[in-house]
């Protein structure tokens, strides 16, 4: 089973305007509200290709009520805890560039980050348990390892999608996946990667702090995965107008583990990824799984 941990969810209020101009009044063509945050992509992507999974974390207030309402619309399990305060409401202006004002989030307390890690403990034996995006402002940078050990668990394959001291703090955890983008990867590692062999190499750094696969997220050049085998295996990014990157990224990571629980290899397990992320970026919102699965289909008549 998989469960999506998503400390500090959102509402994404997305406007869609022909222009944007700082300090001046701008009129939006449309409107939509969106639930947000890394581990909610991740499992809106895995029931779009079929494979189910848990979205856990902290909703709060009216808003809170209403994400968890429209993450069910979107055919996702969740079992959220609540929290003081309100879920955050992320404005996403849409213009000719992408404009982002991220809120803070709720007051998540320690005995919420225990009840939620003992809600963890009676999770399946060798479940996948994915650790994304940050974490509300109440809690500290150690909160993925807290609640781990609030679980009283060790079996998960952990999948690890942070930055920062987060991850810095979360790579204790030994994490069976990380996917860092080039520039959390350099952030990481504190160098610049010029080529796809300094990301493979950097890669490599990761596996020696305990880390055992590492998918690099290099945009529009594609994906590489470093493997626990030591394979480096690389998947280009098909052609295509991009129009949104925001959850692209989380996309990658669903249709990896999307192949993954289905059996498939590294290599067939990345190609989806890779389908997935791009099908993500060629349109405003998530993609679907039948724009995955013709993206991914195209991708195989490519090589042949």
């Amino acid at each position: 089973m998989i469960y999506t941990i998503t400390l500090n969810p959102s509402l994404d209020y997305i406007v869609h305007a022909d222009s944007f101009a700082s300090g001046k009044v701008n009129r939006s063509q449309r409107e939509e509200i969106l639930p947000g945050g890394k581990g909610i992509n991740v499992s809106r992507v895995l029931a779009q290709l079929g494979v189910p999974s848990v979205a856990l974390g902290f909703a709060a207030g009216f808003t809170g009520e209403e994400f968890i309402r429209l993450t069910g619309e979107y055919g996702v399990a969740t079992d959220f805890l609540p929290a003081a305060g309100m879920t955050r409401i992320n404005v996403k202006i849409r213009s000719r560039e992408e404009t982002d004002i991220n809120a803070s989030g709720p007051s998540v307390a320690e005995g919420d980050l225990r009840a939620l890690g003992q809600k963890l403990a009676s999770a399946p034996e060798d479940s996948v348990l994915v650790l994304a995006g940050s974490a509300p402002a109440s809690l500290s940078s150690d909160c993925y390892s807290r609640l781990l050990a609030f679980s009283g668990r060790s079996d998960f394959r952990i999948v690890l999608d942070a930055s920062g001291k987060l991850f810095a703090h979360s790579v204790a955890l030994l994490p069976w996946l990380v996917k860092p983008n080039l520039e959390e990867l350099e952030e990481l590692v504190g160098e610049t990667l010029a080529s796809r062999s300094d990301a493979a190499r950097a890669a490599r750094q990761l596996q020696g702090r305990g880390v055992k696969n590492v998918i690099v997220s290099l945009g529009g050049e594609g994906a590489l995965l470093v493997s626990e085998r030591g394979e480096e295996i690389f998947v280009a990014a098909p052609q295509g107008k991009v129009l949104d990157t925001v959850g692209a990224g989380d996309s990658l990571l669903a249709g990896f583990l999307a192949a993954k629980e289905r059996g498939g290899s590294d290599k067939e397990a990345l190609e989806q990824g890779v389908a997935a992320g791009s099908a993500t970026a060629f349109r405003v919102g998530l993609a679907t799984g039948k724009e995955i699965c013709s993206l991914l289909q195209k991708m195989h008549a490519l090589k042949n």
